[in-house]
């Protein structure tokens, strides 16, 4: 396997320039309105102008996020929980991309040290894995329309997502293998088509994704799932509950800021990883201000999604969890946007806004917010002597669990506003609250 020469991939870890910030408080509110406004695309010096940027929506006093770009189609939750229809359709969809990497390793195997062979496997290998990625990509699309015109519910849609995913996941495993194969056969394919294929990839699989198909096979407890749908472009987002960090878990496509034939602008450059950095730190200005570990462009090794003008930015900031890399985008070259983002956030560091509060047969409901599709934290306590209480919560009437010893949940906040009630035996309390507004910190 072999990099594009002459091009120094960069993977800097940087000391921390930012505290830790206190846990989710009520914070004042400051006053105008988040703006959920695109940046100007302004091209650094020396780079052509592109088309206007996708919404890389400001959360001020936190991470930036990729927002979809058009009218919302969907904004709904779904509970993914035991299902052996699911669990049986994601294995099912596992093995069959599975079949690739044993293929090709036999395959390539059976050709001995014959190079005419060795590279027909190669060449056929690489078709292989370009006809079970087409074949994803049209179920994901499938699936999405089906979606977006009420044909199939939430929860059947999270099931062809988590098995389109596990699908995926296999299949990267053959894309690897057939790196090193192609490398050995003397590289009859470019490396810019397996690049390619990674890139496809990453629109078909993702960490909320995983958790949907865990939950399914029973390997974990249930979880409650925000979807959001254009046309074309998903966002999915959780709340993670999993050891002793609870953590906000979203991942979100937009597939049209992907332009793989069009000419990479940041190639275009003297310093294409230097201006593919300019951009990222031009959409994301507090992540990139506020980072405390950074690797540019080396995601998933060899050959790099450089090659296939697909650029990944990864940054561990103070809002983040203890994973190294809490933000990841991928900018595609030609647009100079970003169409792929993952964000994992420890939720005692996220700020919030307190939204309201109300009482009721001696129990008080307190919610604290960030925004429509961001963590909110529902609070029960007692309405006389403030101690916390365990208490049922529902939102918008529905049951989405209990709150702790301490009296809280966090829950993913609903569009555009939330009706969120907490039950304690025979007494309860409700409060209706925008999860938009003023921006929080």
């Amino acid at each position: 396997m072999v990099s594009v020469t002459g091009l120094l991939v960069v993977a800097l870890v940087l000391a921390p320039i930012a505290p830790s910030l206190a846990g989710a408080v009520p914070v004042p509110a400051t006053g105008a309105d988040r703006s959920a406004a695109t940046r100007p695309s302004t091209a650094p010096s020396g780079l052509p102008a592109s088309a206007p940027a996708r919404p890389v929506a400001s959360d001020r006093n936190t991470t930036e996020y990729l927002a979809l770009d058009r009218s919302l189609e969907t904004s709904r939750f779904g509970v993914a929980t035991l299902d052996v229809g699911g669990s049986v359709s994601a294995d099912g969809a596992r093995t069959r991309s599975a079949y690739q990497t044993s293929w090709l390793r036999e395959a390539f195997a059976a050709a001995g040290d014959n190079d005419t062979e060795r590279r027909a496997v190669v060449l056929d290998g690489a078709d292989r894995i370009d006809a079970r990625i087409a074949t994803l990509e049209r179920r994901s699309d499938t699936a999405l329309t089906r979606y977006n015109a009420g044909e199939i519910t939430t929860q059947a849609y999270l099931r062809e997502l988590a098995a389109i995913s596990q699908a995926a996941d296999s299949l990267r495993g053959a894309v690897s293998l057939l790196a090193t194969y192609n490398s050995a056969a003397g590289q009859p394919v470019a490396t810019e088509r397996i690049a390619t294929q990674k890139s496809r990839l990453l629109l078909l699989d993702g960490p909320v994704r995983d958790k949907l198909a865990a939950a399914m096979r029973g390997e974990r407890d249930p979880i409650r799932v925000h979807v959001e749908t254009t046309d074309e472009g998903v966002v999915l987002a959780t709340i993670d509950r999993r050891g002793f960090t609870r953590r906000y878990v979203r991942e979100a496509s937009v597939p049209s800021a992907r332009r793989p034939d069009g000419t990479d602008q940041f190639e275009a450059t003297n310093d294409r990883i230097g201006a593919a950095r300019d951009r990222f730190r031009e959409l994301y200005p507090w992540t990139w201000s506020n980072r405390e570990s950074t690797s540019i462009v080396a995601y998933q090794g060899e050959p790099f999604l450089y090659t296939a003008s697909v650029y990944s930015v990864r940054v561990g900031h103070a809002h983040g969890t203890s994973r190294t890399y809490d933000l990841i985008a991928f900018l595609d070259g030609a647009t100079r946007d970003v169409f792929r983002e993952i964000q994992y956030k420890d939720l005692s560091r996220v700020p919030t806004i307190a939204a309201d509060s109300n009482q009721s047969d001696g129990v008080r409901v307190s919610v604290n917010r960030t925004r429509s599709g961001g963590p909110m934290l529902v609070a029960a306590t007692d309405e006389a002597s403030g101690d916390p209480l365990i208490a049922t919560v529902l939102i918008d009437g529905e049951p989405v669990g209990r709150t702790g010893t301490n009296g809280h949940r966090w829950v993913v906040a609903p569009r555009p506003t939330a009706n969120v009630t907490v039950v304690r035996g025979d007494a309860s309390a409700s409060v209706t609250v925008f999860s938009d507004g003023a921006p929080t910190g």
